[in-house]
């Protein structure tokens, strides 16, 4: 054990200033080892949980503040009814970007369900509001649930490893498919029939990308060829 020559405290192994007076510690005949954590560790070092949750916190002032003196203006000053739904928009944000944060261990399929609810809580406001038509009902409900499936879907396939471009694929099937739900639904609460218009437009785009990705997998000098390339 060392001790300080200036005051005489006793130091830590690992100290290399005194950490009452700020002497350095100088002993020729002690052994420098580099891997011993120093007592006093010059960089601050911060669990991510803590990161995650300070993030959280900061953020979430940055939104509630504003929400809360837009809220007290409306009241008093504005009364417009949009207000309203930007700051429910913001609270479904912060169910989206930063409820996530306030989880050790986020549970992918848990969330997404947390968002789809979300989403429809806020459709659901308009229902009340005097400016809902049926659209809810009729196109932005089933839309919101057919794609909370698929992302479950998806989250499930993603349970073993799957190449890049596999990953690709399916990306662009979902996309793909959401596109014909979502034009299906809108031209049946528009026009009462289903169309599908939009959606073979997409299709072409979306087969002829999931077609060269299928030959990418199944070809290694292309898919060498890709990665030198474009560092895929």
């Amino acid at each position: 054990m060392s001790y300080c020559v200036n005051c005489g405290v006793e130091l830590e192994k690992a100290c290399k200033a005194c950490p009452l007076c700020d002497t350095p510690v100088i002993n020729p005949r002690e052994k420098k080892d580099e891997k011993v954590i120093p007592a006093y560790p010059e960089e601050l070092s911060i669990p991510k949980s803590t990161k995650k949750l300070y993030i959280c916190f900061v953020v979430s002032l940055v939104v509630l503040i504003p929400s809360l003196v837009l809220i007290i203006l409306n009241a008093f000053i504005f009364n417009n009814p949009v207000l309203k739904y930007i700051i429910s928009a913001f609270a479904v944000a912060w169910v989206w970007f930063l409820f996530p944060l306030l989880w050790k261990k986020p549970i992918p399929s848990v969330l997404v369900a947390f968002d789809a609810l979300a989403l429809m809580v806020y459709f659901y406001l308009y229902r009340f509001s005097g400016d809902d038509s049926g659209w809810v009902y009729g196109v932005a409900i089933p839309i919101v649930i057919f794609l909370w499936a698929i992302v479950n879907v998806f989250l499930l396939w993603l349970r073993k490893h799957r190449s890049k471009g596999a990953i690709c694929i399916a990306v662009l099937g979902s996309i793909n498919f959401m596109t014909f739900v979502s034009e299906i639904a809108s031209s049946l609460f528009l026009k009462g029939t289903p169309q599908i218009i939009v959606s073979l437009v997409m299709t072409a785009c979306c087969v002829s990308l999931m077609i060269f990705f299928t030959v990418m997998e199944k070809s290694k000098r292309l898919k060498a060829w890709m990665q030198r390339k474009f560092f895929l």
